[in-house]
């Protein structure tokens, strides 16, 4: 019975193989690539550029958050009587650790001697209170100073007719002649991508976003690495590649026998950026036009990462709609 069942489990993967290759939707599929990450750079700019606590001893003390906030505070404690002893902003009596915290003002000591008596006792009270506030307010303005910068990734997804030849081409052109490795080059990437899908509204048949918003750029670049990985893995061959600075151009395998003429191209726009970013569900050709309109108006300081990715990519591959839908199971009809 068992050799019946292992025969019978063989035959089926073979079956399954079999139509499945047939399948058009498991067809091979040319893709190109355009874009690059900044993510590292951004992060190096953060530790560099971060708030910064200057301190004078025996006057001062003067914190800033890097946006020209900023106040200061200082005192001078002193206790007369029997001889003259001055604090600054010390943890232990007679310390000479000077950061301009103390409460001006002479407290007398009671009685004579060495010994510690109720004057003394009331001044260190004082100043170990104020250096417990002092020091946790500075604990509480440096873990302020540093939030994670948060991050949106954002991806908007079309698709259009097969007509849009010229789209086709000019999606080439740009990542023939971009520059994948500043974030000026990334800008210029993602508004040159907009512009032409708002030049050819008319071939736009489907749309779809997605938007995640990070709380750093340490998950920010990780979701968009699995973004891009997940958009790419509908690729059978990269025919075109220039993703940072790293180009490669081949022709598609499978392209001989075709009409050269795809029933649709699905073009995807990946982009990260500092901040909260918020795009419509694309619904409707006047979402789309909103949603086109927010990625333009994203400035290039923003701009952490963008990936344009496109199917199909070569002049001899086609692309049916059953085929886009089973693909990209979250286009809407606009």
């Amino acid at each position: 019975m068992g050799k019946i069942a292992q025969g019978a489990a063989v035959a089926a993967l073979a079956l399954a193989l079999a139509f499945g290759s047939a399948t058009p939707a498991l067809a091979a599929r040319s893709g190109g690539r355009v874009g690059g990450s900044s993510f590292s750079a951004a992060r190096s700019y953060g530790s560099s550029g971060s708030s910064s606590h200057s301190y004078s001893s025996g006057g001062s003390y003067r914190t800033g958050s890097g946006l020209g906030a900023s106040s200061s505070r200082s005192y001078a404690p002193s206790v007369s009587g029997g001889s003259s002893v001055s604090f600054g902003w010390g943890l232990v009596p007679f310390g000479g650790y000077g950061y301009g915290y103390g409460y001006g003002g002479g407290l007398q000591s009671y009685g004579g001697g060495g010994g510690l008596n109720l004057g003394s006792l009331l001044l260190y009270g004082i100043i170990a209170a104020v250096a417990v506030s002092a020091l946790s307010s500075f604990f509480n303005n440096s873990t302020d100073d540093y939030v994670g910068e948060r991050v949106t990734v954002a991806k908007l997804q079309v698709g259009l007719l097969g007509s849009a030849r010229t789209l086709q081409k000019q999606l080439d052109r740009i990542a023939s002649r971009a520059d994948t490795n500043s974030p000026s080059g990334l800008h210029y990437i993602l508004q040159e991508t907009v512009l032409q899908l708002v030049r050819n509204p008319e071939y736009v048949q489907y749309g779809a976003t997605v938007v995640s918003n990070q709380r750093d750029l340490d998950r920010g670049e990780a979701k968009f690495n699995e973004m891009s990985v997940e958009e790419r893995s509908k690729f059978k061959e990269e025919t075109l590649v220039n993703v940072g600075g790293r180009t490669r151009r081949q022709r598609y395998s499978r392209g001989a026998g075709g009409d050269g003429v795809p029933e649709y191209i699905v073009v995807t726009i990946l982009v990260a950026a500092s901040g909260k970013l918020e795009l419509p569900k694309v619904t409707s050709q006047d979402q789309l036009v909103k949603t086109l309109n927010k990625l333009a108006a994203i400035r290039e300081e923003q701009v952490m990462a963008v990936e344009v990715l496109w199917t199909p990519e070569d002049e001899d591959d086609t692309y049916s709609r059953d085929e886009m839908l089973l693909d990209y199971p979250s286009l809407n009809n606009l």
